[in-house]
C-alpha cells in the first residue's frame, strides 16, 4: 500500500526505529538487514524533509518532528493492526484474543480475580495481561497499544469514552497490638501517627486517598511509601503505622493477618472505579463484550454502588 510515496513497510521501520533508538536493534526485531533499514531511513527522511533522528553518543534521539512521527505512527499502526482483526461477529467460546488492562493490584483483587472463572467458562482462549501504573503505561494507552484502563475519576483520560464500575469507601488499618489505638481514634491521632502509603509513576504519583489528602492541605507523616496496595498490609505488622486501606480490599484479606481495622477518622470521599477503553476500540465487538463482562462482574461484587 503506498500512499504519497511512503508505503506502510516505512511506516513500520520509522515506529521501530523511533522506538528501539537504533538502526540495528530495529533491523533484528522487523527481520531485515541493517542496511535495508539504513535505506528505509534515508528514504523518510527524503520524504518528510527532516533528519528525524540524530546519533547522541551510541543511541539515537528523535528531533522534535521525529517524537511528533513516533506518535503518530504508533497511531496508525495500532489502527491498522485493529482494523484487520475487524470481524463481522463475535464469538467469545471460540475466539483466541489478549486484552491488556492497565489497572491496581486493589483492582486486580476485588474485580479481575473473581472474573476469570467466568472468563474460563465463557472465553477459555481469551488472556489477559493486566499492567501495571506507571508513566510508560500511561503513554502506551493514549497511543492505543492498550486496551482498557480500570482508574479512579481523577485519572481518566481525557477524550475516550468510560463507565462507571462501583464505588468504595476507606477504612483505617493498623496492627492487631497497636498500643495506642483502641476501636477508634480521632483526626488529631491518626494526623499524629506515621502512615504507610502507595505511590505510583506517571499521572498517579499517588493514590486516591493520598491525593485527596494533598489536595486537602492534609500532611502525613510517612513511614514508608510502597508501589501497590498488597504491599500496605506487609507493613504494618508489629509496627506503630497506620494505613488508608479500600474497604473492599480489607474484606478480602484472610483471617489470621495480625490486622484490624477502625473507622477512618478523616472525611475521605468514597472512590468511584471507571471502565475505560481508546476511543478507536469504541465499535469493536469483542472490545464490547469484554466491556460488558467486567460491567457485569463490578455489580456482582458490588452490588450497593
Amino acid at each position: 500500500m503506498r500512499l504519497n510515496r511512503l508505503d506502510m513497510n516505512l511506516i513500520i521501520a520509522l515506529e521501530a526505529i523511533l522506538r528501539l533508538r537504533s538502526v540495528t536493534a530495529a533491523a533484528a526485531e522487523l527481520n531485515l538487514t541493517q542496511p535495508a533499514v539504513s535505506q528505509a531511513l534515508r528514504r523518510l527522511r527524503e520524504h518528510f524533509d527532516d533528519p528525524i533522528v540524530s546519533l547522541a553518543g551510541r543511541r539515537m534521539r528523535p528531533t522534535e518532528f521525529g517524537e511528533q512521527l513516533f506518535v503518530a505512527a504508533t497511531q496508525l499502526l495500532n489502527e491498522t493492526r485493529h482494523f484487520s482483526q475487524m470481524r463481522p461477529g463475535f464469538d467469545p467460546a471460540s475466539t483466541e484474543r489478549k486484552f491488556s488492562i492497565i489497572a491496581s493490584d486493589f483492582v486486580l483483587k476485588v474485580l479481575f480475580a473473581p472474573l476469570l472463572p467466568v472468563l474460563a467458562r465463557e472465553a477459555p482462549g481469551v488472556t489477559l495481561q493486566m499492567v501495571p501504573i506507571d508513566a510508560p503505561s500511561d503513554a502506551r494507552f493514549q497511543r492505543g497499544e492498550v486496551d482498557f484502563a480500570v482508574i479512579p475519576d481523577r485519572f481518566l483520560y481525557d477524550g475516550h469514552p468510560h463507565q462507571r464500575l462501583f464505588t468504595d469507601d476507606f477504612v483505617c488499618v493498623l496492627s492487631e497490638d497497636h498500643p495506642d489505638i483502641a476501636d477508634s481514634m480521632s483526626a488529631e491521632t491518626y494526623l499524629s501517627l506515621r502512615h504507610v502509603v502507595t505511590e505510583f509513576g506517571g499521572t498517579w504519583r499517588g493514590s486516591h486517598f493520598e491525593q485527596w489528602a494533598l489536595d486537602n492541605a492534609i500532611s502525613l507523616k510517612v513511614a514508608c511509601s510502597v508501589p501497590s496496595f498488597a504491599m500496605l498490609a506487609d507493613c504494618l505488622v508489629g509496627t506503630p503505622f497506620v494505613a488508608s486501606m479500600h474497604r473492599s480490599l480489607w474484606n478480602s484479606l484472610p483471617a489470621g493477618t495480625g490486622l484490624r481495622a477502625v473507622p477512618h477518622p478523616l472525611p475521605v470521599p468514597r472512590i468511584s472505579e471507571n471502565l475505560q477503553w481508546h476511543e478507536i476500540r469504541e465499535f469493536d465487538s469483542s472490545v464490547r463484550w469484554f466491556r460488558d463482562l467486567v460491567i457485569r462482574t463490578a455489580r456482582a461484587r458490588f452490588p450497593d454502588s
